[in-house]
């Protein structure tokens, strides 16, 4: 059985683990404990370790580590930490250097938010993971909810402060913007699932858990308008259907209306806070809300419905409170409840309010270094993370014929991977002459 992070690593990885600071981004300085860069490293060796896990159907060892050391709240403040420092420090960072000749280091700091929602997206799928984020799961919720409100609006580049389009014009700056972007709507993806697993087991969470979703954000709403937009489907210029799961993929002419991952989860949701009856005093369904909520009947249709049966009684509930005069009583209690403030974004705001442009001179000197002994030794640090061949494991392989998940690939290529010794058989003849040229040019 092959690791990435060998089992005797991985609790030592993440016991070490401890929130960085903002000064410290992107530095080989040390910290307690760890430096940032190498920080960096062991939370993405740890991710990489645990998509492993996921995709081989394995123990769960990284997850299981970071809920019984308490680690979950760790990747939340790291999550919030970057997406502030995009805001705040990234903008300055190219005032002081329009034209970065290293992008190199940007890009990693871009990439540990990838990381931190990966970890959590994979965490959070164990319903014991709620016991240990305390009131930072307020904070988590906030930002999730941010993150997939994104996923609505095609203009993502406009929610960096102080940057405008115009002004993408050197070929670097303009490259880690689209790497970001891209990355962007992957988190903004993940934070779909984060939010599903928190309404999975929001019976077990606090009433101003439950109030923070169903009232003050009204995720539900946001929910119908992710159908109505349906971000996870978009057509390339061949006019072919693409889908994403953690990349666009062509939909093969066999899963054409399948429902993706994603859309999967908003269902499932919906279902959960609309029907459950311990939601209703907490989701008081308005004419406004209900206008919303109606629009799904057109998306129930049979090749939905065929696909998750239970939608059956949610679209029997939107029949009957669209059609009846009377609406669903909310049973809404008057109680006296204790509303919890998220602390962590608020608390680093307050930390370095009007010292922005201080911390950007500061971090320019390693995020735009030039010195090539620095951008070296952080790329020594950095070296096992994009090793190749371990990145080559992590993706999910899919069979050239049939579409499903393969283990096994041409031995004579090595490029094509198939399902079984079948359907490498039916494939040979439209596959040997691709297989031929590959092999020659090597």
């Amino acid at each position: 059985m092959e690791y990435i992070v060998s089992p005797w690593e991985i609790e030592t990885y993440i016991q070490s683990l401890n929130v960085s600071t903002l000064q410290d981004i992107g530095t080989k300085e040390c910290v307690p404990r760890l430096s940032w860069l190498d920080f960096h490293k062991k939370l993405t060796l740890l991710n990489q370790q645990s998509v492993l896990e996921v995709t081989e159907l394995r123990e769960e060892s990284v997850a299981e580590f970071f809920i019984s050391l308490k680690k979950v709240p760790v990747l939340i403040y790291e999550a919030i930490q970057i997406d502030i420092w995009k805001h705040k420090v990234f903008p300055l960072l190219i005032d002081l250097d329009n034209e970065p000749s290293n992008t190199f280091m940007l890009f990693s700091v871009f990439y540990h938010e990838v990381i931190a929602v990966s970890l959590l997206e994979n965490v959070l799928f164990h319903c014991k993971s709620s016991d240990t984020m305390d009131d930072t799961i307020i904070d988590l919720i906030d930002y999730a909810v941010q993150c997939a409100t994104v996923l609505l609006d095609e203009k993502t580049t406009e929610i960096y402060e102080g940057l405008d389009a115009k002004d993408f014009n050197n070929s670097s700056l303009e490259e880690i913007l689209k790497k970001h972007k891209i990355l962007e709507f992957d988190i903004g993806m993940r934070c779909i699932s984060i939010l599903y697993y928190i309404i999975e087991f929001l019976e077990s969470l606090p009433l101003y858990v439950v109030s923070r979703v169903l009232t003050t954000h009204d995720v539900p709403y946001l929910f119908v308008q992710l159908i109505e937009k349906q971000p996870w489907k978009k057509e390339n210029e061949n006019g072919e259907i693409l889908t994403y799961d953690a990349k666009w993929q062509k939909i093969d002419a066999n899963n054409i209306g399948k429902i993706n991952k994603r859309e999967g989860q908003i269902w499932f949701a919906l279902r959960e806070v609309l029907l459950n009856p311990k939601y209703s005093s907490h989701y008081e369904i308005t004419e406004h809300r209900l206008t919303q909520l109606s629009k799904l009947q057109r998306h129930l249709h049979e090749d939905v419905l065929d696909q998750i049966c239970p939608l059956i009684d949610l679209k029997r509930w939107l029949s009957y409170v669209t059609m009846s005069s009377a609406r669903p009583s909310s049973n809404r209690i008057c109680k006296v409840q204790v509303e919890v403030i998220p602390q962590i974004k608020s608390s680093i705001l307050e930390k370095f309010h009007k010292k922005w442009k201080k911390l950007a001179r500061h971090q320019s000197k390693y995020l735009l270094t030039v010195d090539t002994n620095y951008i070296k030794d952080a790329a020594q640090i950095l070296s096992d993370i994009y090793d190749l061949e371990k990145l080559d494991r992590l993706e999910t392989k899919k069979c050239s014929l049939c579409q499903k998940v393969s283990k096994n690939r041409c031995s004579k290529c090595k490029e094509t991977w198939y399902c079984s010794r079948q359907c490498q058989v039916k494939d040979w003849e439209k596959h040997k002459d691709i297989c031929n040229m590959i092999t020659k040019t090597e």
